[in-house]
């Protein structure tokens, strides 16, 4: 994911013109940095696109700009809001010209916020522990609705390296293509690098491990390839893993910079980590038009989360899981467009920015068809590789390989906020004329206008073993439909792969920790009688979690004279006087608990020195958690906003690592029905799509097996 704060700098300066090549600036730079004193010096050459008279930039204030170039002056001119404290200068020249040379020092350094474990950052610092330097710092001269290009040598102390976008060149780096940037990150490394055909994969951690760096280009090596023979050639002469020096999750032209603690997380290799190299692709090659919606980080969720689980034969759950993430998070007010994504900021713009766009593509895939969606990519790849695109050029690629006008589903699904909220009436099926007519009709529940929808509808025929898909194409509020078969229709469900970007049900949605998180009111209940460390801990808790979620209230059990009704609330600590009547709740869900064991879906679990978390369902959202451990408590604090897919989670010792985690079974399904009264029936269950492509397979493979 590109950080935050440069998306924004690129929108506010004009840097978002989709569909066209904008005029690029060259950089000779010639950089020293001098860490332990947050102090950076520097000389740029820089090449214009054509000679002018005056030129105008943006630079950090904390630099002191000199104009280097004769017969000319440099002018300071306005402070300017740009994530850092920023100055606006312009160059005014006796003559036009094409080149011209400034220098600069100074210091910049802004510290990271966080508690060490969060991935807040900063804009950009020197200092001892490392170097980040990007766009969004302003470190270089940074010029509006220009791209630019780069050779940089860096002087660095001993023993410290320094790593930027492109090729290594002598003393430093070089990048030919345009970009919509320029990094420099330094630090001292261990470098591993290992050479895959054109390409070079490197790792540079902080520390040697050559078991982690080996599979980390293992996995680099295996990604780069899928990559290449889906979509088209990588772009860039390297792709390097770069251990920072806090937690973060950052993926820039041809690198990508993780945290310390995120690099060594066994699950990153198979999420985090393509998703962040597929980025080269679709964001750090093909620039996002910001001003007109952010396109690529739902389809590089698409094509790297999605695409991971579809191979292993869960995409319909991931896709479960995404409609739950709508469900819980983006309530009235917190929607926005496509158009008006610009990057995640909270979870709420994740749903909704992240989870459309997924949907989107999975559903204009179905539509059109695994080749010609295949080639739509492809088409957008190749005509836009280092140009700034928007969503009318990514319609434009899909039109060009379907052959389809998709005027109508890029407008509903890229200008409309809302979803979809399906429920099925009067279903009935009967014989008549030696032929069997299923009845019904399909309605959209939600308060928005009716969606325009191809609704998959599966049908289980007596006598056969996979149901029967039919598309019922749905224009009004209101769909009567009459299917006719030669076999006896047992029972039906619509979409149960979950093929559609819609609003999941009650029945759809077990008890989750995101349901409570993201309610729109919380109540945090504090045990007033435990022990006093333990009480201080859980009020940091709920006191960290009301700074995240502004809806929260924080109450203490002796102020509560029953369960609030009106509100969902989390009840704290096994010493709070409300704990016993959550564990007769929590009973209906097969929770038992003992003073040393606990049963979580039938599984029975130790629990020592162990800490519970459980939700479920009232009239609202629920939720209980249990630690005996300080330190425990403040891992949760941080730990749990991610876990907001689960219902029931056990976390082992003080660093609360998890050992048990899962999700309740949905309840009745009210896009179900069963037609026979007569038949013990299985649930109806479809076998999942095959996935969109396949590690070792060749583009001509993927062609054929996607026909």
């Amino acid at each position: 994911m590109k950080p935050y704060l440069i998306s924004l700098l690129l929108l506010a300066s004009g840097l978002v013109h989709g569909g066209i090549s904008l005029p690029v600036i060259h950089h000779d730079l010639r950089v020293k940095v001098e860490p332990q004193d947050s102090r950076l010096q520097a000389t740029d050459r820089l090449q214009l696109p054509k000679a002018v008279r005056t030129f105008e930039f943006m630079l950090h204030d904390g630099l002191d700009p000199r104009l280097e170039s004769p017969a000319g002056r440099l002018l300071p001119l306005s402070s300017v809001p740009a994530g850092v404290p920023a100055r606006r200068y312009r160059v005014e020249l006796e003559q036009p010209a094409k080149t011209l040379t400034l220098s600069w020092n100074g210091r910049i350094r802004h510290p990271v916020t966080g508690d060490g474990h969060s991935r807040r950052g900063a804009p950009g610092t020197l200092s001892a522990e490392g170097v980040y330097l990007a766009g969004s710092t302003l470190w270089y001269p940074w010029s509006r609705a220009h791209l630019v290009t780069f050779e940089m040598t860096i002087g660095l102390p001993r023993g410290w390296q320094a790593i930027s976008q492109g090729r290594p060149v002598d003393g430093g780096w070089r990048e030919d293509h345009p970009q919509d940037d320029i990094y420099l990150v330094a630090g001292r490394y261990q470098r591993y690098e290992r050479t895959l055909g054109r390409t070079t994969a490197m790792v540079w951690l902080r520390h040697a491990d050559d078991g982690l760096a080996n599979r980390y280009l293992d996995a680099t090596g295996r990604y780069i390839g899928l990559y290449d023979h889906l979509i088209g050639p990588y772009p860039y002469a390297k792709f390097a893993l770069v251990e920072n020096f806090w937690e973060s999750g950052y993926g820039m032209p041809s690198f990508t910079l993780l945290g310390p603690g995120v690099i060594r997380l066994p699950f990153i290799l198979h999420s985090s980590y393509p998703h962040e190299i597929l980025h080269n692709w679709w964001g750090n090659s093909v620039y996002v038009d910001y001003a007109s919606g952010n396109w690529a980080e739902g389809l590089t969720s698409y094509l790297a989360d999605h695409l991971l689980k579809e191979q292993q034969g869960q995409g319909a759950a991931y896709r479960r899981d995404t409609l739950l993430n709508y469900a819980n998070w983006v309530k009235s007010g917190r929607d926005l467009p496509l158009v008006r994504f610009r990057g995640r900021h909270g979870e709420a713009s994740q749903a909704a920015g992240y989870g459309r766009m997924l949907m989107f593509m999975h559903m204009l895939r179905l539509q059109l068809g695994d080749r010609p969606f295949i080639e739509g990519l492809r088409d957008f790849y190749r005509h836009n590789r280092f140009r700034i695109a928007s969503f009318d050029d990514l319609q434009a690629s899909f039109e060009t390989a379907s052959g389809k006008n998709l005027d109508a589903e890029f407008r509903q699904w890229t200008r409309r906020t809302g979803a979809p909220a399906l429920a099925l009436e009067k279903v009935s099926a009967h014989k008549e004329d030696e032929r069997w007519r299923l009845t019904g009709v399909l309605h959209q529940t939600q308060e928005e206008a009716p969606f325009h929808l191809r609704v998959p509808l599966y049908v289980q025929l007596e006598g056969t073993r996979q149901p029967m898909l039919r598309w019922l194409e749905m224009k009004r509020r209101k769909l009567p439909f009459e299917l006719v078969f030669d076999r006896r229709p047992l029972q039906l469900r619509v979409d149960p792969l979950y093929d559609l970007f819609r609003r999941l049900g009650p029945d759809e949605t077990p008890p989750s920790l995101g349901a409570l998180f993201g309610a729109d009111q919380l109540t945090l209940i504090l045990p007033r009688k435990a022990p006093r460390a333990r009480r201080e801990a859980w009020k940091s808790l709920a006191t960290a979690w009301q700074q995240r979620y502004p809806q929260a209230r924080i109450r203490w059990d002796d102020e509560l004279e029953q369960l609030p009704t009106d509100s969902a609330f989390w009840v704290l600590d096994a010493e709070n006087r409300f704990a016993p009547q959550m564990l007769e709740l929590l009973a209906s869900r097969g929770v038992k608990m003992t003073a040393d064991s606990v049963t979580l879906d039938g599984q029975n679990h130790a629990l020592a020195d162990n800490s519970l978390v459980l939700a479920t369902r009232t009239s609202v959202p629920v939720g209980l958690a249990l630690s005996t451990s300080n330190r425990a408590i403040a891992a949760l604090a941080r730990k749990l906003p991610h876990y907001g897919k689960y219902g029931y989670l056990l976390f082992e010792g003080d660093g609360a690592v998890n050992l048990v985690k899962g999700q309740w079974p949905a309840g009745a399904r009210a896009l179900s029905v069963v037609l026979v009264q007569d038949q013990t029936l299985p649930p109806l269950q479809p076998a999942d799509h095959p996935p969109l492509a396949r590690f070792g397979e060749t583009a001509g493979q993927q062609d054929q097996a996607n026909r």
